[in-house]
């Protein structure tokens, strides 16, 4: 009986190490000019993948870090005040840090056209409030206002 409960020590999933993975994203963004796009929320996921490529891309040779890194944030205009400070500051020190560190990245928040709103849509036209089976706001408010940011800013490369 004591063998079903005795500790047996159970290893972690092992996947590619830090140094593979920051290889991995040197290599991919010397492989070409044309710019990187991170879309950043705060949440745990999007700031695991900047601090990734941050480290990364910050041990190459200043005469290497020459692409663009656009962090991007889409404010909703409907978010809490918390949120957006939080947000605000966050790319705040984005920007300031990677001045610091000379590093090719700029941070900014892209917010949706008005005729695209939450408000607008909601109200003006009649929409009913998302829900799982209608999620028309997270294209409107999220996905097309990024769009429009790679479309403007980095089609040039």
């Amino acid at each position: 009986m004591t063998e079903l409960f005795s500790a047996q020590k159970k290893s972690a999933p092992q996947g590619p190490s830090l140094q593979t993975v920051e290889g991995q994203i040197q290599e991919v963004y010397q492989a070409d000019d044309r710019p990187w796009v991170i879309g950043y929320s705060g949440g745990k996921d999007s700031t695991c993948a900047l601090q990734l490529i941050w480290k990364a891309i910050a041990k190459l040779p200043d005469n290497k870090r020459k692409k663009p890194i656009f962090v991007l944030s889409s404010d909703t205009l409907v978010e809490t005040p918390v949120i957006v400070n939080y947000i605000d500051e966050t790319l705040a020190a984005i920007n300031e840090a990677a001045i610091v560190q000379n590093m090719p990245i700029t941070a900014q928040k892209v917010v949706p056209d008005i005729s695209d709103s939450f408000w607008v849509n909601l109200i003006g036209r009649g929409y009913p409030a998302p829900s799982k089976r209608f999620r028309w706001c997270t294209e409107r408010l999220k996905i097309d206002p990024a769009n429009t940011f790679i479309k403007q800013q980095v089609a040039a490369f």
